[in-house]
């Protein structure tokens, strides 16, 4: 899925927004980007982090504004193929031989005038191939040892296997793209773009997870975008946009038998229950935004209103899930925890959303400008889910450039609203226990089943009572408060140095917490555990409870135009905090004081310096033998730095007995363990030829982490792991290269 490792000020990867040419590119069910482009379809963007003014909603993180190329009265294109093998790479650093690798990413672009100065066209085709691996981390003996088990019960599922697994995708892009000028007064566009993925061993293969555990992917994705632009006079625009976009997901589980096994610190397999499993989007927006130039202001205001109607296929543990603290007890049968599901799989819900905004922006003076704007977003939710109404966000900014105008002061201020997940709201709608039932057994208990055996039906009587999810129907919409303070300076030689600090504090953040725990300990013998309501076992509910804080420096150095070379380098240092983890899904320790969780953030790196730039000899002018010689090469590097993401110590057991497996030692506070730093130096040499007057060659040669530093991922956080604690169970990719050509015309 692109985009969803994107942290934007420490907020979760779902607060952000996609916009590509002025409608919405968001997934709303899992808050991600939902299409994906070619890069050469991709002619300009803009990440905006702070300070979007009042025309961006939706995202209480940032924005990632994209606008796509459109053709000219110049007819060109160019035909382009890339390719990697694993010959060329090395060892991933926590596999015991090379990953598999084979990859051929090729394609076309097309663009010019279907009648001159009036209609053109703009077009692309890409393919992408690619069989690689997965690394499982398994401990070689523990798979022994399971699966020896396994045969001796006669587990109807998959056996185990641990190192480097097969994996696989294949995709398919097309994009089209029509500009017509019907008058000198209005500019007609349509695009159309279409995506499909297939991959095998796509989701949840890897690291502690056994290939059984994972799903494929078979996903196709089509939008159309019809936009109208019309000068109402030479100072009024006015623009109009419609979208329509299906989306249809499917992710097929790799083992249909189950059940279902976690390990604790050790392994899990059996049929997937994680995610769901399929997801059917269709959605519909229409934008309509009008501005006029009055003196020194220039006003804008618009509206943008945005129909979701989706599905979500979320069987969860219809085969059983069988939980063990440990591989001694998994040998011995003795489970502390069994569920089973029971019911509808599935989820339809319709998701209206209205968003208007007005700006202005003010040019004081030749050296002040202000920016003032409000906007108000409503997303309307499916009953019990009552509207969240009071979300006005004003915008402030200010742009200050005293004297020589070298120096520009800028600042600003705003509230951010985002929008709730609709996969929060399915799961609550799907699991308020009305049609949908995961019932759960110790092996002490009656009618408890002996592993690996499955329940045939629902138990008439349930010795434990159900654990449901339900959605507080108040509320809130989370939103951050903004702050930005930026001074940039121009220095000598065309560089531009700048320092920036920025301030986040979110609220409302979505949690999820269990209202439903019990009050005595099992040894007590009352039934339910004394829990408030009768009926239910754990009651998760999702509730807009949490708190996240950002605090950050950034400074950049930015060198541009040189004779032979361009130079960027920027550092953040930063901190975040919060009470809830970086999905929605997230719980929290001790359901009764939500401020234990209170800690540094699973997005929290203290550090992170980007240096990148380009070195390229002349094309024109005067040049020495040696320039000449070197004419038509460029050299573009990219070296990365982030210091370590915390990590959650878990014991790995239910120590406060509130039958939820997710308690720290004692003392422990939240995220306090350590994970691993990264850094990766790319490089990218290429060469141009012109082979005649319209004709041009590049061939490129590209490395990444050309260094081959062993990246590691996030360690084992759980103590029953024993040895294995602070272990690794994953890292990021090791040396790779990758040969490709462009042929341009």
């Amino acid at each position: 899925v692109p985009g969803q490792g994107i942290s934007i000020a420490g907020q979760r990867n779902l607060y952000n927004s996609f916009v590509v040419d002025g409608v919405s590119a968001n997934d709303d069910a899992a808050d991600l980007t939902g299409t994906y482009y070619s890069q050469e379809v991709i002619d300009q963007f803009q990440v905006v982090t702070s300070g979007g003014i009042a025309e961006f909603g939706r995202a209480s993180g940032g924005v990632v504004n994209i606008l796509t190329k459109a053709g000219t009265n110049d007819l060109s294109g160019s035909l382009y193929g890339f390719f990697r093998n694993q010959r060329f790479d090395a060892r991933n650093p926590i596999a015991p031989t090379k990953d598999l690798l084979t990859q051929a990413q090729y394609g076309f672009t097309l663009g010019g005038p279907l009648h001159r100065d009036r209609t053109f066209f703009f077009s692309n085709f890409e393919q992408s191939r690619r069989n690689y691996s997965a690394v499982l981390t398994i401990d070689p003996a523990a798979v022994n040892t399971i699966n020896n088990r396994l045969r001796t019960v006669n587990y109807n599922g998959s056996l185990i296997s641990t190192g480097v697994v097969p994996a696989s995708f294949d995709t398919t892009n097309f994009f089209a793209r029509i500009d017509h000028s019907i008058s000198q007064r209005n500019q007609l566009s349509g695009r159309y773009s279409f995506y499909h993925i297939n991959a095998v061993n796509s989701r949840t293969v890897g690291g502690l997870n056994a290939v059984s555990r994972g799903t494929g992917l078979n996903d196709t994705d089509q939008t159309v975008v019809v936009s109208n632009v019309t000068t109402v006079s030479s100072r009024t625009l006015n623009e109009a946009r419609v979208q329509y976009t299906n989306s249809r997901l499917d992710a097929p589980v790799n083992d249909e038998v189950g059940p279902a096994v976690n390990i604790n610190g050790v392994a899990s397999f059996g049929i997937a229950t994680f995610s769901p499993l399929g997801r059917d989007i269709n959605l519909f927006e229409a934008v309509d935004n009008f501005s006029t130039l009055r003196g020194a202001h220039s006003l804008k205001f618009g509206a943008d209103y945005l129909y979701n109607r989706v599905n979500i296929l979320f069987p969860g543990a219809l085969q059983g899930v069988y939980s063990f603290n440990s591989l001694a007890t998994f040998l011995t049968g003795n489970y502390f925890s069994y569920q089973q599901a029971f019911g509808a799989p599935s989820q339809v819900q319709s998701n209206p959303n209205i968003g208007v905004f007005i700006q202005d922006e003010w040019r004081v003076r030749p050296d002040l400008t202000l920016n003032a704007g409000l906007r108000y977003d409503a997303q309307f939710l499916p009953d019990p889910i009552k509207t969240d109404t009071d979300n006005f966000a004003p915008r402030l900014g200010i742009v200050y450039a005293p004297g020589d105008r070298k120096t520009v002061i800028r600042a600003s201020f705003g509230l951010y609203y985002d929008r709730i997940p609709l996969r929060a709201t399915s799961n609550a709608l799907q699991r308020d226990g009305s049609k949908y039932l995961v019932v759960q057994l110790s092996p002490t208990q009656p009618g408890a089943p002996v592993f690996p055996n499955v329940l045939a039906v629902q138990p008439s009587a349930l010795p434990t009572k159900p654990n449901i999810t339900r959605i507080d129907p108040n509320i809130e919409t989370s939103y951050s408060q903004q702050a930005n303070l930026q001074i940039e300076r121009e220095l000598p030689g065309n560089a531009v140095v700048s320092v920036g600090y920025l301030h986040l504090r979110a609220l409302h953040v979505i949690l999820s917490r269990n209202v439903n725990v019990p009050t005595v300990p099992a040894s007590a013998g009352i039934p339910n555990l004394g829990r408030p309501d009768p009926n239910w076992g754990n009651i998760a509910r999702f509730e807009s409870s949490g708190t996240s804080n950002y605090d950050g420096l950034v400074v950049s150095f930015n060198k541009r135009a040189a004779r032979w070379a361009n130079v960027r380098v920027s550092y953040t240092l930063s901190k975040t905090i919060d009470d809830a983890g970086n999905f929605f899904f997230s719980s929290v320790q001790n359901n009764f004081d939500i401020r234990d969780d209170r800690g540094l953030s699973d997005n929290d790196q203290r550090h992170r310096l980007v240096v990148s730039g380009s070195i390229e000899a002349p094309q024109q002018g005067k040049a020495n033998g040696f320039e000449r010689a070197l004419r038509g090469f460029q050299f573009g590097y990219i070296f990365t730095y982030a210091s370590h993401l915390p990590f959650n110590v878990l014991l790995g057991q239910d120590r406060n007995f509130d039958s939820n497996n997710n308690d720290r030692p004692a003392g422990v506070g939240r995220n306090t363990g350590r994970g691993f730093d990264y850094a990766s130096l790319d490089l990218r040499v290429s060469r141009k030829f012109k082979l005649t007057e319209r004709v041009g060659l590049q061939l490129l040669a590209e490395g990444f982490n050309v260094l081959n530093r062993a990246n590691l991922g996030v360690p084992i956080n759980t103590l029953s792991a024993g040895a294995r604690f602070g272990q690794p169970t994953a890292a990021f990719d090791p040396r790779q290269f990758q040969f490709g050509m462009k042929l341009s015309f």
